[in-house]
């Protein structure tokens, strides 16, 4: 019983061996605030004016963030507990792409794997139920930890938008990395 157990577990959408992507609720709002004062961090999760961010700020981003029809955010989770959030936003049904993003909020459980059995979550859920034929993701240039994760799921280099945002009075190129449902990403 336990081994079928196991093996439709393994099988379910957005539950992986160690995390699962649940709705965000909020009551997850408090376990956030930490992260979205951390500017270190959001120089690089924040596409746009990175700022800190009050209880309510954040609330209100998520909510923009998950409008149920376009755009859906996640909470990553380890038997109940917020580690993370991933996001798919724009997502695109006509031609069949989404972008996607994620952010481990709790500093103690990264270098761990997470992120990528997160993604690698995120990616079956796009590809598999979803049915769709491309994702992508932005990432500014020098954030080395995600451009190694993305590419190490495959993902690669499409683009580069030259001195798209402004970190710390530089201007820094912003990566599209993309990842096609198919075999091998050919093109």
């Amino acid at each position: 019983t336990k081994m079928i157990q196991n093996s439709v577990t393994s099988k379910l959408p957005l539950q992986g061996p160690r995390i699962s992507l649940t709705a965000v609720e909020s009551s997850d709002i408090p376990f956030l605030r930490e992260f979205f004062q951390d500017m270190s961090s959001l120089l690089y999760y924040i596409p746009t004016t990175a700022r800190p961010l009050n209880e309510q700020q954040i609330e209100s981003l998520l909510m923009d963030w998950n409008d149920g029809k376009e755009n859906f955010v996640f909470a990553v989770r380890i038997q109940g507990r917020l580690i993370g959030l991933v996001n798919l936003d724009g997502l695109d049904w006509v031609n069949s792409h989404v972008e996607a993003g994620i952010a481990l909020t709790d500093p103690d459980v990264r270098g761990q794997g997470l992120a990528s059995e997160t993604l690698s979550l995120l990616i079956q859920y796009c590809f598999e139920e979803l049915g769709l034929h491309r994702i992508w993701a932005r990432i500014i240039d020098r954030n080395i930890p995600s451009i190694r994760l993305f590419q190490s799921l495959g993902f690669r280099e499409e683009g580069r938008m030259r001195q798209h945002v402004l970190r710390n009075g530089e201007y820094r190129d912003m990566l599209i990395m993309g990842l096609l449902n198919q075999p091998q990403d050919g093109c």
